[in-house]
């Protein structure tokens, strides 16, 4: 292979779940780590178990990240090798059945000895013995798409993408994922942070999912179970990640998502949280007004007028106010102070 030649990677690659379900409590690895780690993996796997150490040029990962997601090629390595550092402190754990021993835990660094050459820019790395024995064959894994990897924008779909697609890969007729909220933070690198559950839900959870359900070979919803009560019906325990196969058509629309530029996409996603939010408004503006007086509405009537907003006759009327209080929907909740 020459210099110049592309490096050629699995477009999927097999990723044992004990690396993929990486508890981390405290939240270190950040997406970059994440992005390097399956970067380094896939670029090893063929040779996994026959060579002690694996060499990739440094420019190599600097040029797939940025085609990858569209972007400036770095020109330093420093972001990397902070990555590494970060890789090598992170600690990974697998409990497995030996045939002759019985059940066995062990506890093993995620990235072992790295070596980097600054003059010809190439990294020689490798993964602790333990851990490249789980990796070569593993029982249970997640086929994991190097492409899709890099498109993601959040830690957290990326850490809910590699967990699910072991069970959307499964051939099982509803996959679903069950797990503990105490867990999933964990996985997520928040015990310590979003502790309010509305927050970790609204900031972490449904962002991931949301991007995953753009960029992913399935759709994924959540349903959360309570215990005890309080509002709402008590606190959430637990919650089940429901996975839905995309068709051949969602699927097209999900490889033509992949395409598109990261700018294009952020601009979209922009716009759609605009028209969800402007819909938002319009839901509030009208339950209220439903609700309200007559005079109230006559006053919101005469605004409405003022505004050039054509009202049908008897605008007043609950089965009229749909046909003109959206137009003036965003007045009605700033002057109503509606949240």
């Amino acid at each position: 292979m020459t210099a110049n030649s592309p490096v050629k990677y699995p477009s999927q690659f097999p990723k044992s779940t004990g690396a993929v379900e990486i508890s981390e409590p405290e939240g270190s690895l950040t997406l970059a780590d994440r992005r390097l780690f399956n970067h380094l993996l896939a670029a090893a796997y063929r040779d996994l178990g026959k060579v002690d150490g694996h060499t990739v040029k440094m420019s190599e990962i600097r040029a797939f990240a940025a085609a990858a997601r569209d972007g400036i090629e770095d020109t330093s390595n420093r972001r990397i090798k902070a990555s590494i550092t970060r890789l090598q402190q992170t600690m990974v754990q697998f409990n497995y059945l030996d045939s002759a021993r019985g059940e066995v835990w062990r506890s093993s660094q995620l990235l072992g000895e790295c070596e980097l050459v600054e003059r010809t820019g190439e990294l020689t790395y490798s993964f602790p013995r333990g851990l490249a024995e789980r990796l070569i064959e593993p029982a249970l894994y997640s086929y994991i798409s190097l492409k899709v990897v890099y498109q993601f924008e959040s830690k957290y779909a990326l850490i809910l993408y590699e967990i699910l697609k072991r069970y959307a890969d499964r051939n099982a007729e509803a996959p679903f994922w069950p797990v503990r909220t105490s867990e999933l933070r964990d996985l997520f690198g928040c015990r310590d942070k979003l502790k309010d559950w509305k927050d970790f839900n609204v900031r972490a959870i449904q962002p991931a999912i949301e991007e995953i359900n753009d960029l992913a070979e399935f759709r994924v919803r959540m349903s959360e179970r309570r215990e005890g009560r309080g509002r709402g019906g008590g606190k959430v325990v637990e919650v089940t990640f429901w996975i839905d196969r995309k068709d051949a058509t969602a699927a097209a629309a999900t490889a033509r998502e992949l395409d598109k530029a990261r700018v294009q996409r952020r601009g979209e996603r922009r716009i759609k949280a605009e028209e969800q939010e402007e819909a938002r408004v319009v839901r509030l503006a009208l339950a209220w007004m439903q609700g309200a007086d007559i005079q109230t509405r006559m006053r919101w009537v005469k605004h409405a007028e003022a505004a050039g907003v054509t009202l049908p006759k008897g605008a007043t009327a609950p089965e009229n106010l749909a046909k003109w209080v959206p137009a003036v929907a965003a007045a009605i909740a700033e002057c109503e102070s509606l949240r």
